[in-house]
Parts: structure tokens; C-alpha cells; sequence
């Protein structure tokens, strides 16, 4: 079979802004309020990464941010999460919620559901940093600096994001996007599995997305 017999059906990608040399990625959010990401910041647990979400607009109907991840798990990593500066809510499963403010930190073990967003009531930016087990750095990296630099691209192009393109990129960072399916939570992390590889499959194999793209990320990169 020839390499992504159905590339044909897809739509249109956004044209890919190089970003692979950047340490700090500037993206034009929504409403074009400004979010950051920045890598390789050095503190006492470790090297983390950074990403900078605005003040939800008064008027706006709390509108979440373009860049506000979804509800989600991951397989293999814990994640620590550190709040830098503003406030935040980390949503997890069973509608439990845990309020952060400057210096808080919490851990979210792998396979567990979960989402954060900025408080609506924040008048500044929520500046969170990002930590993992030392040998899933590099893949969260990788994962990191490809979808959102695709999101910002569709951002700019005014495209919708392929949920095929999305599906390749988590697939490769063992991170199933939730379903939120009634029931217990391994079920939703099962059902969620499911959906991330079929979908992702697809993507790659038949559609001909890819995991990475030299635009947005490569291994030996210049900082700037």
C-alpha cells in the first residue's frame, strides 16, 4: 500500500510559521489577547516549561482561551504543575476542583483526568510551569511546540484544527484526549484510549499527517 493512500481527502493545512528556533514562542490568542509558551527555565526541581494564558475579557462570556487544553490523560508521565504568577483552577474527575494561586503547586499522577483554566476572576496573566518524569522531557517538548504552533497557525489562517492532525500529535505524546463517557474513570480512560489510536491511525497512516514537523520542532535547535 502506498504511503497515505487518503491523503487526498484532507483539507487544507494552515501555512507552518517556523518556530523550532525560538525559546520563547509569542501566539496570538483569542480575541487576539497574547499567550506564551517558553522552554528550558531553570529552578530547583529541574528544568520546566512555562505557558502564559491572559485574563479572561469582561463581556466576553468567560470565553476559554484558544489554547486552554482539553480535558485529558496521560499513560505514562506525571505532571507537576507550579503557578507562577495569577490563579488557576485544575478541574479533575468527579467534578472535584482544586483553586492555585501564585507558588501553589499540585501533581497529577499519570492516568488521570484532567484540565485547568485561569480564574475568571484573575486580573492577571496565569503564568503556569510544566514538569515531567526526566525521560518523557524531550517527547512533551516535541509534543508541545508542534500543537501549539499548528494552533496557532489555524489561529492565523482562520482554519479549524483537524482533529486527525490532533489525534496524530497526542498519539505520539501517549496522551488521550478525554471523552467524558458516563461511568467510572477507567472507563473513560479506556474509551478514550480507543478513540485516540483508531483516530490517530487514520490520521497518519491514511491521511498522511505527521507527528512533527522541522518547522515547529527539531531535536538539535538554536535558542534564542
Amino acid at each position: 500500500m502506498s504511503p497515505a493512500p487518503l491523503a487526498f481527502l484532507r483539507g487544507r493545512s494552515p501555512p507552518r510559521t517556523r518556530t523550532a528556533h525560538l525559546n520563547l514562542i509569542p501566539m496570538g490568542d483569542t480575541h487576539k489577547r497574547s499567550f506564551e509558551i517558553e522552554f528550558h527555565i531553570p529552578t530547583p526541581a529541574g528544568t520546566v516549561t512555562k505557558q502564559v494564558f491572559p485574563p479572561k475579557l469582561v463581556g466576553a462570556s468567560l470565553e476559554p482561551s484558544f489554547y486552554r487544553p482539553p480535558a485529558h490523560y496521560h499513560i505514562w508521565q506525571d505532571e507537576h504543575f507550579t503557578v507562577m504568577s495569577g490563579e488557576g483552577t485544575w478541574y479533575l474527575w468527579g467534578g472535584k476542583t482544586v483553586h492555585l494561586k501564585t507558588g501553589d503547586e499540585i501533581v497529577v499522577p499519570a492516568w488521570k483526568w484532567h484540565t485547568f483554566d485561569i480564574t475568571p476572576e484573575s486580573k492577571e496573566p496565569l503564568a503556569v510551569a510544566y514538569r515531567y518524569n526526566k525521560e518523557y522531557a524531550e517527547m512533551e517538548e516535541r509534543f508541545f511546540r508542534n500543537i501549539l504552533s499548528y494552533f496557532g497557525d489555524c489561529q492565523r489562517a482562520g482554519t479549524k484544527p483537524s482533529i486527525f492532525q490532533i489525534m496524530v500529535f497526542s498519539m505520539h505524546n501517549w496522551m488521550p484526549i478525554a471523552l467524558s463517557v458516563p461511568g467510572p474513570e477507567w472507563l473513560d480512560l479506556v474509551v478514550s484510549g480507543v478513540f485516540l489510536v483508531v483516530v490517530g491511525i487514520i490520521g497518519e497512516l491514511l491521511l498522511g499527517y505527521k507527528a512533527s514537523y522541522p518547522e515547529y520542532y527539531v531535536k538539535e535547535k538554536k535558542v534564542e
